[in-house]
């Protein structure tokens, strides 16, 4: 197996059921990683922001795709960002006029992230406390997201009710006019991106500056915005915890992210002898 990249999402995969990870274990295995000459790369829905406070004083040996993809680093350096069109995003803010309390949309630019001022946001237990209070550092609640269009917004987010979500994900990705499509990352999380922006094309950016190809790929995930990565690469792994629609595009099943699935698979596959 010439693996040469390794590519996993964060939420329901690589981080447990309390948002961490173990990482005396982790960072033996990026040790073995940087001597054989392998890149690990963080795939995830999640800002830099979040990311930077879960891999504190390792974010200088790794990469990112972060934002879905939208959002390429490299080294602590951007490579890439990509923002969304304004034209979508005011289509965006029409079609869910009605619901953007209810569904706790939240629009984010570099600097801040706009929530209704009426609008409630669960508060997840597999997000650290430091974690969740960086996240609203940057949050700003507003009366109304009148004139928000015209901002350079980066990322679209809300909060579904877990029972509604697959069918406004659904209605949303057959009805909508503009160049968005509705991912679901689970519990109730969906991200809003720009049609054809995804964590695969995120990924080809990097695989392309360091002239890998997918046969040399390892990719980890457990929500449908992981779907695209797992098609693309030829080493890819569902985790136990994910639902059939992303296990039937990969090749293998890691365990269960609340026991560090990842980490089993990749300190197996160091072990090995291929």
């Amino acid at each position: 197996m010439s693996i040469k990249l390794i590519a996993t999402d964060m939420d329901g995969t690589f981080l447990n059921d309390k948002g961490t990870y173990d990482r005396d274990k982790f960072l033996k295995l990026l040790d073995q990683l940087d001597q054989r000459d392998i890149r690990f790369v963080v795939a995830s829905g999640n800002n830099m922001d979040r990311l930077n406070l879960i891999f504190k004083g390792l974010t200088g040996r790794m990469s990112f795709v972060a934002e879905n993809g939208a959002h390429i680093v490299e080294a602590g350096k951007t490579l890439q960002r990509h923002q969304l069109a304004k034209k979508d995003v005011a289509l965006f803010l029409d079609y869910f006029k009605d619901k953007l309390v209810d569904y706790a949309v939240i629009l984010s630019t570099e600097e801040v992230s706009y929530l209704h001022k009426n609008a409630c946001l669960p508060k997840f237990t597999a997000i650290d406390p430091e974690q969740f209070e960086q996240f609203f550092l940057k949050m700003k609640e507003i009366d109304d997201f009148t004139g928000i269009e015209e901002e350079n917004i980066l990322k679209i987010s809300m909060m579904l009710p877990i029972d509604d979500c697959q069918e406004v994900i659904t209605t949303f990705n057959q009805n909508f006019s503009g160049n968005l499509t509705a991912v679901t990352s689970g519990f109730g999380a969906v991200d809003i991106i720009q049609t054809g922006i995804h964590k695969a094309w995120g990924l080809k950016k990097l695989m392309e500056a360091y002239q890998v190809t997918a046969d040399q790929l390892m990719a980890f995930g457990d929500g449908e915005n992981d779907i695209e990565m797992l098609e693309l690469a030829h080493f890819s792994y569902a985790m136990a915890n994910a639902p059939a629609s992303v296990k039937s595009v990969a090749h293998f099943i890691a365990p269960h992210h609340s026991q560090g699935g990842v980490l089993q698979v990749l300190e197996q596959f160091l072990t090995s002898t291929f």
